[in-house]
């Protein structure tokens, strides 16, 4: 029977102590740390199993995807860098800061203050306010186009509202329009009054049409209307011209026309009429005219022109305004 220790016995088996194991001869430690590295050994073979590269499942981005995610990464590097430099010059060109170079917010106020020229479409103001300052005035103006100024109620209805084109100022849906000296806050026009009087030192009024019912002028003082071209007195319900002494002329003609009544001209001392400008009528058959003292006015209906027809000396002939030369060179209703 042998006597060396079993080798697939524990290594410290053969041993009866710890003081025991020094007593050993130097063979024996050998086999003895021989086995003990050849148990080590056996155990670690027994928890390995065999692994080979190509049938491992590879993780992380890999072949396509790595240029697919660099190309997203640097499109995305771009656009910031876009959207940063977009935003540096909106900063640069608006001048933006607690408002802009010609607009400023003041919240504590509920203001926006505009400075200089502002380009603006539409505009809603809650409060229907629009102020400037002391010594700036606010204007506004539409380029080839008129400014419109309403106010909507809260169903969407626009009642009040202004107008300011080229050729006229239009305002309607209001009680009252007053305008006032910015210095003094004393009304200078207003519908209120009764009567509207020139300011102090006006002595003349330039528009392009008046409507009112009425136009006077003091006692002591004469009304003069004047057109470079020409002037017309309307009235829906006739016109009434009163005064000492009414002083028509024209370069050309003066009409006075009457719809549904008449045309009346009536005076204390009579109507004068100057007739060194109405033409004179023909009614000699010969050509000529004859020699007279007087003349007789007529009308050409239904044009309303006057024309004179010389009374003849002689009593045995007669001036009718219905034998008159009617040809048309000499005709005095063309």
């Amino acid at each position: 029977m042998s006597t060396l220790p079993n080798s697939r016995a524990s290594p410290m088996s053969d041993v009866a102590s710890e003081t025991g194991f020094t007593t050993l001869s130097l063979r024996d430690k050998a086999l003895i740390k021989r086995n003990i590295t050849r148990q080590h050994n056996s155990n670690f073979r027994a928890g390995y199993v065999p692994v080979h590269e190509q049938s491992l499942h590879k993780t992380g981005l890999r072949g396509r995807k790595t240029y697919a995610f660099w190309t997203l990464v640097m499109l995305l590097f771009v656009l910031s860098l876009g959207n940063l430099l977009l935003t540096f010059i909106i900063l640069g060109v608006l001048r933006l800061g607690q408002g802009m170079e010609s607009l400023e917010l003041v919240p504590e106020e509920s203001l926006v203050v505009f400075y200089g020229n502002t380009d603006l479409d539409t505009i809603y103001k809650r409060d229907g306010k629009l102020e400037g300052f002391d010594e700036c005035p606010v204007e506004l103006t539409g380029d080839s186009g008129s400014v419109f100024i309403n106010v909507i109620d809260s169903g969407g209805k626009v009642d009040p509202k202004i107008s300011v084109g080229l050729n006229s100022t239009f305002i309607a849906g209001i009680k009252s329009f007053e305008v006032r000296d910015p210095t003094t806050g004393h009304p200078i026009f207003s519908t209120g009054f009764p009567n509207f009087g020139l300011p102090r030192g006006v002595e003349h009024l330039d528009v392009k049409m008046v409507q009112t019912h009425r136009i006077t002028s003091p006692v002591s003082s004469g009304l003069d209307i004047q057109a470079d071209k020409y002037a017309f007195l309307r009235g829906n319900e006739g016109t009434h011209v009163d005064g000492r002494e009414i002083v028509w002329s024209a370069d050309q003609d003066i009409f006075l026309k009457s719809v549904n009544g008449s045309v009346i001209l009536s005076g204390r001392e009579g109507v004068s009429l100057d007739v060194k400008n109405i033409p004179v009528a023909q009614v000699n058959p010969s050509g000529g005219i004859s020699r007279a003292a007087q003349f007789k006015v007529c009308v050409c209906m239904p044009g309303g022109k006057l024309f004179r027809v010389p009374v003849p000396v002689e009593k045995r002939l007669q001036a009718s305004c219905n034998h008159v030369e009617i040809s048309a060179k000499v005709n005095p209703c063309i």
